[in-house]
């Protein structure tokens, strides 16, 4: 399990919001919660990312389990183009392959002891690579900006210049390349058309954690 939410409640002004919500996600489950605008599914949401306290019950995510959350209008603002926003979320693998690469360039220097323990973290380094599936961390980033409906003749595009739509799809692009352990989306459909909306649904039927989405569309 790695979400429990047990009788949470919430009310505003005195009027009740949520009350008595519990369940539970299981490490790789995909869930749904599907209401009517205005039901409470956001506020849920706040509640289980902690952005907002529950007046009753709790919320407790595994142990050393991580998370990543997309709001309705995720907002970005960066001087970065399209492309670097989202390299920068594979910035550990890309600092991994450098220091990598540094390792390989010293080995025709150094000798004896010295490159017996740079041959050890030489090859530390290419299993955690490897792990991390740093060879394909290129096609990665651009599979998912071509999925989100981003054409290689934007990926120059400055992030700053984006419409509102667009600066959300972006951010929907860095937390599925962030691959946290659970996945929290708010009606992430609103600004992707049908084939990124397929796109997603594919992406996140075959994600290796667990995905929990919110939507008024069943």
């Amino acid at each position: 399990m790695i979400l429990n939410c047990h009788d949470l409640s919430k009310s505003f002004d005195g009027k009740d919001i949520l009350k008595g919500v519990s369940f539970h996600i299981e490490d790789n489950e995909k869930a749904a919660i599907v209401g009517i605008n205005g039901a409470g599914k956001t506020t849920l949401l706040r509640m289980l990312i902690g952005e907002l306290s529950p007046d009753t019950g709790s919320v407790t995510l595994s142990k050393g389990a991580t998370f990543g959350y997309l709001a309705q209008n995720q907002n970005i603002d960066s001087a970065h183009s399209i492309y670097e926003e989202l390299r920068e979320m594979k910035r550990d693998v890309i600092d991994l392959e450098s220091n990598i690469r540094a390792a390989e360039a010293q080995m025709d220097i150094l000798r004896g002891e010295e490159l017996d323990k740079l041959m050890e973290r030489y090859a530390q380094m290419n299993h955690e690579y490897q792990l991390k599936n740093g060879y394909a961390w290129q096609s990665e980033i651009t599979g998912v900006a071509k999925g989100l409906g981003f054409s290689e003749d934007e990926f120059d595009k400055r992030i700053s210049t984006l419409s509102g739509g667009q600066k959300t799809r972006v951010a929907l692009g860095k937390l599925l390349l962030q691959s946290p352990d659970l996945i929290i989306l708010d009606e992430p459909t609103n600004h992707l058309d049908m084939n990124s909306i397929r796109w997603l649904e594919g992406y996140l039927m075959n994600y290796k954690g667990a995905v929990l989405i919110v939507s008024h569309d069943r």
